[in-house]
């Protein structure tokens, strides 16, 4: 009930492999993502990989939504 949305932490984890060093600016599904991004990102693909190793459903849930290729505009 309290854990991320699997959609969300899907985005969380295209962020952090999109901006792998957590510096930059780019554009993914049509909005920027920054360094703020990058650690809002970090802190909930943390926090949902601890609750997968507690939660063998939500584990499944959020292997269901693995990130996809990320649309960069320049």
């Amino acid at each position: 009930m309290f854990s991320p949305d699997p959609a969300e932490v899907a985005l969380a984890r295209r962020v952090m492999s999109a901006i792998p060093n957590g510096s930059g600016v780019l554009m993914i599904d049509g909005k920027m993502q920054d360094d703020a991004s990058f650690k809002q990102s970090a802190v909930m693909a943390s926090l949902a990989d601890m609750l997968a190793s507690r939660d063998p459903d939500l584990a499944e849930r959020y292997a269901e939504h693995d990130p996809q290729p990320t649309s960069q505009n320049p």
